[in-house]
């Protein structure tokens, strides 16, 4: 549990160290047996969440065998990895003083990070990751995942205060405030997405469960606030340059190109290209798909064949889309499937008497969402995140629903 603790108290600044970390203790518990215990675990109390993220696992290593990039898809099937940690921390967590430890090592990497990227705001620190800079001050996470990660967060802080009362409240939604300032001063549609989206269900949750309007109106004037926030950051020209390349003419849209910053019109239009062309890759291989690692072999065809427009890339920045290419329909239905019942394990729970049970629904639907604009169920922050989060929710209500019924008999 130590090493799960340092993994989550460096996760949000070194990719390398929090893998360090999480491989050794992922090599550990298979030594000790403490994979092996988390796993019954799961079998037994979440059969169907396990039978499909085991068959999704193995359609994963299947599609090897008809790649057309054998040796990418290695490369795309190493990158799972993490996946394999689910059954650790299911088992430590189980343990509520190491799930807190835990919990609290993860909020504090957290909570630094948010100074540190302060002071990449103002200039004090510089930072090397792709699409982090004073502008866009998303520290060593970058833009991609931040929004990810510190919207599952805040929306997680925030039914924390909802549980309780007094100073504890006032520094759990003064970060979640925090964060979402953050989220929304930066450049990431999707994280903007994601935070509103996550606020919104925590906000239905608890208004159905307490049928209390108060928290409803609570939540608008939250929401109020982030809107206030995204006129003011740098986030606006990204929303703008977005609506114009749904709205506008090529021709009227290049006009406006010219006077942007961040090239949103032109990234989006490249997106939706590149969507475009994935559904072709999808028809010209309609049953089984490319295979594991096969995609960009198959754009790379279609560039070359003078069928595409896109740029040659590894994904087409949807993991829908990227499953379909993938694996055919069965890829997309079991991914659709995972998400949902990923949810549903944690939505159908009382949040009020199980307050980890937002930590298996919260990075479910945020992985659903960001998965419209990338391969989030792959990438390092949200994936890996997401597998914490879900095992230590697993973990939480599990012995939350067998001291409720002790307190029963």
């Amino acid at each position: 549990m130590i090493l799960l603790c340092a993994a989550a108290l460096v996760f949000p600044f070194s990719v390398a160290v929090t893998n360090i970390f999480l491989g050794a203790a992922l090599a550990l518990g298979l030594v000790s047996g403490v994979w092996w215990q988390g796993a019954r675990e799961c079998w037994s109390n979440h059969r169907l969440l396990s039978i499909i993220f085991c068959a999704y696992m193995v359609l994963l290593l299947l599609g090897l065998l008809w790649s057309l990039d054998l040796k990418w898809g290695l490369h795309v099937l190493g990158r799972h990895w993490f996946w394999l940690l689910l059954p650790i921390v299911v088992s430590i967590s189980l343990d509520k003083k190491w799930r807190d430890l835990f919990l609290l090592s993860l909020s504090a990497g957290l909570a630094v990070n948010l100074v540190y990227c302060v002071l990449q705001m103002f200039g004090y620190v510089e930072v090397t990751t792709g699409g982090s800079n004073a502008e866009n001050a998303t520290g060593h996470i970058g833009h991609i995942g931040f929004g990810f990660v510190y919207g599952v967060w805040a929306t997680w802080l925030l039914h924390l205060g909802l549980l309780w009362s007094g100073t504890q409240r006032l520094i759990v939604w003064g970060l979640a405030a925090w964060s979402y300032v953050m989220v929304f001063a930066a450049q990431g549609r999707s994280g903007y997405l994601i935070a509103v989206i996550l606020m919104l269900s925590v906000c239905l949750k608890w208004v159905v469960d307490s049928r209390s309007w108060r928290i409803a109106v609570m939540f608008v004037a939250m929401a109020v606030l982030m809107l206030f926030v995204i006129a003011l950051g740098s986030g606006k020209e990204r929303l703008h340059g977005t609506w114009l390349a749904f709205t506008q003419t090529q021709y009227e849209a290049g006009l406006d190109w010219r006077d942007s910053s961040d090239n949103a019109i032109l990234a989006t239009q490249e997106r939706f290209q590149m969507w475009k062309t994935s559904i072709n890759i999808y028809l010209d291989n309609p049953v089984l798909g490319v295979g594991t690692g096969g995609f960009p072999v198959a754009l790379d065809k279609m560039i070359a064949e003078r069928r595409s427009a896109s740029r040659s890339t590894a994904h087409p920045h949807n993991q829908y889309l990227l499953n379909l290419t993938r694996w055919g329909p069965l890829g997309l239905l079991l991914l659709c499937s995972l998400l949902y019942f990923w949810m549903r394990e944690g939505w159908r729970m009382d949040w009020r008497e199980l307050p980890m049970a937002p930590l298996i629904f919260l990075p479910a639907l945020a992985l659903a969402v960001h998965a419209l604009s990338s391969t989030s169920v792959e990438e390092h922050f949200s994936a890996i995140l997401a597998v914490l989060l879900l095992g230590t929710g697993l973990a939480g209500n599990r012995i939350q629903n067998e001291k409720g019924d002790c307190e029963c008999n």
